[in-house]
């Protein structure tokens, strides 16, 4: 189980010199990612392959095998994750660019009123994240939290930090988010189970980490949003009808009177999100090469949501049936079939060609420009899960791993403890939650060896959480944050930072909690 301490592992043998050099060298290996990243700036992809090589060549195991052992993890680690990281993001293109995010902003928050923007910029969040990396989510809704700011003439932060808050939940906790699969396949977890429980611990903490969070920060931190963001996400076009009722209705209930209707918007380039009025009748805009645009109409809210949910309910059904056992014969196979995570964002994307691309009036041409958009921005996310899945190789090649098994042995931490330490001591010393629990799941992932369904999932989960631990300014995201909101480096660290502790330190009381009932 995982609240067995790591006693509970395989018998322990006595402690060895070279043990102690292995550990060491933990910390050895570590220091020089952490250097080669932030001081010599040099690209995750490179610092990650250079700290394996270290790894491999220091605790003795050669030249030869240490390439061998890079190549190996960064192949394996590829073939079950990458193709995720591919189909969520080809989701995600062809939500933003149908106008989708326009719908679910311009619906929530007509549902929600101006007192509850908060919880429903973190629903908008949560919804959007879940197909999404955090950096393309983000970059994606802060045009949204601006226009939603500027027009209800709410302060930034107070929809600012929720919006991040939602995308940093589902990122850290909810699969097919790369860090929890590489967590979920290191441990042997089934993914529908750790879906399913990292839904359960994902809402608390949105709620804690998001409205809860935001009103007591917001009062107490200074933020100014640069001429420059405001220029870089405002265009000529008018948002849409919707989104603009939407926010004229809250800003009637914050201030009286009126003020222009000038919004800020994304420009496509650079956020792949432009929240423009498509109208029903055609217009004479012109796309690159002179061939007319095609008539676009925004899909309905729940046409959207549906879409977006698609995957997530295909793998809480196999799940569901795994633990049950309700389904048998054909109904099994489909169910197993279509519950597979490859399978089920496949058939999201073939649903989604339809409800976000032809039946809203996209040419086939335009569908095609989205989907090949899709595949840029995720170049860097694959080949740093890919060195780090060659760092984990590294790691378990070496003996790192059984020396570190031996050494909870002795100190009798609890595994899921164990996990969200190191997952933790990763992120700090980083500053990337995907590099940290690549690499944590590496060191952790050998001794979950045997643990039943439940409990594996739990450790994935802890890895995720451990992951989310004080994000600083060694992360690359710790910035975007502060430039796009106008905050100093003492506002970033009072809500960025403590947001990120908040959400770690939450989610691991929650999943402890799961654990004394499954």
């Amino acid at each position: 189980m995982a609240s067995q301490s790591a006693k509970s592992a395989p018998a322990a043998v006595a402690w060895t010199g070279h043990d102690t050099w292995l550990l060491a060298l933990v910390g050895i290996s570590i220091a020089v990612v952490v250097l080669l990243i932030s001081w010599a700036k040099l690209h995750a992809f490179l610092a990650l392959m250079v700290g394996a090589l270290t790894v491999s060549v220091l605790s003795g195991a050669g030249v030869e095998k240490a390439a061998d052992s890079f190549t190996t993890g960064l192949g394996n680690i590829m073939g079950k994750v990458g193709i995720l990281i591919v189909l969520g993001a080809v989701l995600g293109r062809l939500m933003a660019d149908s106008g989708g995010i326009d719908q679910i902003v311009a619906t929530l928050t007509r549902v929600a009123g101006p007192k509850r923007l908060p919880w429903a910029v973190t629903a908008i969040a949560c919804i959007v994240g879940l197909p999404m990396f955090f950096e393309v989510g983000f970059v994606m809704l802060v045009p949204l939290v601006l226009q939603i700011a500027r027009r209800a003439d709410y302060p930034v932060l107070r929809v600012g930090i929720p919006a991040m808050a939602g995308l940093a939940t589902v990122h850290a906790l909810v699969p097919p988010h790369p860090g929890v699969l590489v967590a979920v396949n290191a441990v042997h977890a089934d993914i529908g189970l750790t879906l399913v429980y990292g839904l359960i611990v994902a809402i608390p903490c949105a709620i804690v980490v998001g409205p809860l969070f935001t009103a007591y920060i917001w009062p107490r931190v200074s933020a100014r949003v640069p001429d420059s963001a405001l220029a870089a996400f405002t265009t000529a076009a008018p948002p849409s009808a919707a989104v603009t009722a939407a926010l004229d209705h809250a800003r009637s209930h914050v201030r009286a009177g009126a003020r222009g209707s000038t919004s800020a918007s994304a420009s496509a380039a650079s956020t792949g999100v432009a929240v423009t009025d498509r109208p029903e009748a055609p217009t004479d805009a012109v796309r690159e090469g002179g061939e007319p645009r095609s008539r676009r109409r925004t899909p309905r809210f729940s046409v959207t949501v549906g879409t977006i949910l698609l995957p997530i309910a295909l793998m809480m059904l196999k799940a569901s049936c795994d633990t049950f056992h309700w389904a048998h014969g054909a109904l099994l196979t489909s169910v197993e079939f279509l519950g597979t995570p490859m399978i089920s964002l496949l058939a999201a994307i073939v649903v989604a060609l339809f409800t976000f691309g032809w039946a809203v009036g996209s040419s086939r041409r335009e569908v095609q420009d989205t989907l090949s958009r899709s595949f840029p921005p995720i170049a860097g996310v694959l080949v740093i899960v890919g060195a780090g899945g060659g760092y984990s190789a590294a790691l378990q090649d070496s003996g790192i791993n059984s020396a570190i098994g031996e050494a909870a042995q002795h100190l009798h931490i609890s595994l899921l403890l164990l996990a969200w330490l190191v997952a933790a001591l990763m992120r700090t010393a980083t500053g990337s939650g995907t590099v940290a629990t690549v690499a944590a799941a590496g060191i952790v992932g050998p001794l979950a060896q045997g643990l039943d369904s439940p409990h594996a999932a739990l450790v994935a989960l802890a890895l995720g959480s451990g992951a989310a631990f004080l994000g600083h300014v060694n992360d690359a995201s710790f910035w975007m944050f502060k430039e796009y909101f106008g905050l100093s480096v003492g506002g970033t660290l009072r809500t960025w930072t403590v947001s990120h502790t908040l959400l770690s330190l939450t989610s691991l009381g929650v999943i402890l909690l799961l654990n004394t009932v499954v």
